[in-house]
């Protein structure tokens, strides 16, 4: 999970023009900065950097964590 978290942060800080400092699983993806089209290619990131791909007509996450929530759920095993 932290692997996850630290991917999201990562991604805010290269794409977000002020990102948040904390971000942490409760922080509600649309107020540090993830609109639609940002949480899209956050999500192609993850499913290339996971080795993963998500069904597309998952329900749109709304926080962090439920974000990495569907990244678990449908990680291939043995994947960090």
């Amino acid at each position: 999970m932290d692997d996850h978290l630290q991917l999201i942060k990562d991604f805010l800080d290269r794409h977000v023009d002020n990102p948040p400092g904390n971000i942490q699983p409760e922080s509600v993806l649309e107020e540090i900065g993830i609109d639609s089209l940002g949480l899209l290619e956050l999500i192609f990131e993850m499913e290339e950097k996971y080795g993963l791909s998500l069904p597309r007509d998952l329900p749109t996450p709304r926080t962090v964590g439920d974000l990495i929530e569907v990244v678990e759920k449908y990680k291939p095993p043995g994947k960090a």
